[in-house]
């Protein structure tokens, strides 16, 4: 409703002109309510407004709480880290020089040690060494094993002590021997003939020569292979004479063996059909080259241990070459294995 300002006549809202003067001039009443409506929504405001400012307190205050906190921690951890660098200094500290004090001591007696040593006549003439000498001389001839510093001369013990060992039979001695006198890996094998024994060594090539590992090798012609089979065959027959062969030996053999594929070439097989073949081959471990020697031929070298390999393959008596058979194929698109296959050697 509203009310005509002239002569203050209610009239309805959609009302142009004053029903009782004609005046177009009004104001709008106003619930009687209304003020305390808005003076509720004032209060309403007000109180959020000091709910939003007191909540903002407490989060002004809770974050200028925990930077002090943090600010606390990261001051209490930087005293703590001080502390142990300080802590680790000194330690060091202190390490150093008791490694400077050592020193120093080793060296102040070094020192005297060697003031010592100029002073005393005996070793100014040189009677000291020539004592020490004698003393390491006789030790050596005697064999003591302490002196043995060598894998060589480890053997050569081991094979005194089972020359003199009474409780073994002169064949489980060969064996031994044998096998300590061979190359590594190797095969031996003692029977008797007799009174007398004959001794067989089975060796793989790749335990004395680099690059023979595998079904491959670093030669291109069989000749050449065999050259350095005679040597190390010869190598081999020295070293067995060497250490057995004062001991009723009546002949040593001893066979090369080397990782090859055996395989049948068929009659009109093309390259490709002998290629397949190739490849289908398993590797297996065969005798190349093998020689002997008796006692009398033996014999004719008075100190094994001095003699030439050249002197020993003249002796020697070869009994079997498998490097006739053999085909070296320089096709490097076949695998091979570096390592050799396994299998009991052949003699």
């Amino acid at each position: 409703m509203k009310t005509c300002t002239r002569c203050s006549t209610v009239n309805p809202d959609e009302a142009v002109s004053c029903k009782k003067c004609g005046d177009r001039t009004f104001y709008l009443n106003r619930p009687r309510n209304s003020a305390r409506n808005n003076s509720n929504i004032g209060i309403r405001n007000l109180l959020s407004a000091r709910a939003a400012g007191v909540l903002i307190c407490i989060f002004m205050g809770a974050a200028v709480a925990e930077g002090f906190w943090r600010e606390s921690r990261l001051s209490h951890l930087q005293s703590e880290l001080a502390a142990e660098r300080t802590k680790l200094t000194t330690e060091h500290a202190g390490s150093i020089a008791e490694q400077d004090r050592s020193a120093q001591l080793q060296m102040d007696k070094e020192e005297a040690d060697q003031k010592a040593l100029l002073q005393n006549p005996e070793v100014l003439s040189g009677a000291a060494a020539r004592e020490r000498h004698e003393k390491e001389w006789a030790m050596r001839m005697a064999h003591n094993g302490r002196l043995a510093s060598t894998v060589l001369e480890t053997n050569l013990l081991l094979m005194e002590e089972l020359g003199q060992d009474t409780t073994l039979t002169a064949q489980t001695v060969l064996e031994k021997v044998a096998v300590l006198a061979a190359p590594p890996d190797s095969r031996a094998e003692v029977t008797p003939d007799g009174s007398e024994f004959r001794i067989r060594v089975a060796f793989m090539m790749s335990r004395l020569s680099s690059r023979e590992a595998g079904a491959v090798t670093k030669y291109h012609t069989t000749s050449a292979m065999r050259d350095e089979i005679q040597e190390l065959s010869a190598r081999v027959m020295r070293d067995l004479y060497s250490y057995c062969g004062s001991r009723g030996i009546k002949s040593i053999s001893v066979t090369c063996n080397h990782t090859v594929r055996q395989t049948v070439l068929l009659d009109g097989a093309t390259k490709e059909e002998q290629k397949e073949l190739f490849e289908r081959a398993k590797p297996v471990p065969a005798r190349l080259y093998r020689v002997s020697l008796n006692a009398s031929q033996a014999g004719a070298i008075a100190d094994w241990r001095q003699a030439p390999l050249s002197r020993v393959i003249e002796l020697v008596t070869v009994e079997y070459d498998g490097l006739v058979h053999l085909t070296i194929t320089r096709d490097r698109s076949t695998s091979q294995e570096a390592y050799d296959a396994p299998g009991e050697l052949q003699f």
